[in-house]
């Protein structure tokens, strides 16, 4: 399938989500065509990586090809060409879907290091590949309910939040929640991530992560 233009949270992303789920039940093996795409933000990259991942679970496979030279900057950037399959070319692509022979290896990881809140399951699958790629642990929750559950059991070392969840307080668990991450460090995302140039915004999150870890 070839794209072209953006992949960004808002039409584009559902546009394309919606196009994938229709393909999916006729060819579980799916190949995008990137050379098209100039731009990607957060949400988009965090698209991606969900439907990767979901694929992957139902037995199916997500493979990029062409991809151009400003979406391999943001992988590069954000440390997440390990999780996409990718081929210079579509022929290429293609003869490696009969070839590809799965690993299985895994990138080790510490575990409960952080916790995201966050509603998009586009920002939670972004954020937890991209510090999942740089060693952490990462667990992620919509809503502040779930994510108080998280907190409680896991004891993250470092939340991760939306404003949104952040100035919640009229709840007894939105209250419960900001309670007991006021003990923690805390990184609250910017109101505009999701529609943030990926790279950009994933190297600030990294930098912010790094920092607060390297506090004793």
């Amino acid at each position: 399938m070839t794209c072209r233009g953006r992949i960004v949270e808002g039409a584009e992303s559902v546009a394309l989500q919606r196009l994938l789920d229709d393909l999916f039940p006729y060819s579980p093996q799916l190949i995008l065509h990137l050379e098209g795409v100039d731009f990607i933000d957060s949400s988009g990259l965090g698209l991606l990586v969900r439907l990767v991942n979901r694929t992957r679970n139902a037995n199916g496979h997500i493979t990029l090809c062409a991809v151009s030279r400003q979406i391999a900057e943001v992988l590069e950037v954000t440390r997440l060409r390990p999780v996409f399959e990718s081929y210079a070319t579509e022929a290429e692509a293609i003869t490696a879907r009969y070839q590809r022979a799965d690993s299985g290896a895994g990138t080790p990881r510490f575990h409960n290091d952080i916790l995201c809140v966050d509603a998009s399951a586009d920002v939670q699958a972004y954020v937890r590949e991209l510090l999942g790629q740089a060693g952490y642990g990462v667990l992620t929750a919509g809503n502040v309910p779930d994510g108080l559950i998280l907190l409680q059991a896991t004891r993250p070392k470092l939340v991760i939040v939306n404003p949104d969840v952040r100035q919640a307080r009229g709840t007894r668990s939105a209250e419960r929640f900001n309670a007991l991450a006021d003990t923690l460090k805390v990184i609250e995302l910017p109101a505009d991530f999701s529609r943030s140039n990926a790279a950009e915004a994933g190297q600030r999150l990294l930098d912010q992560v790094r920092a607060l870890s390297a506090i004793s």
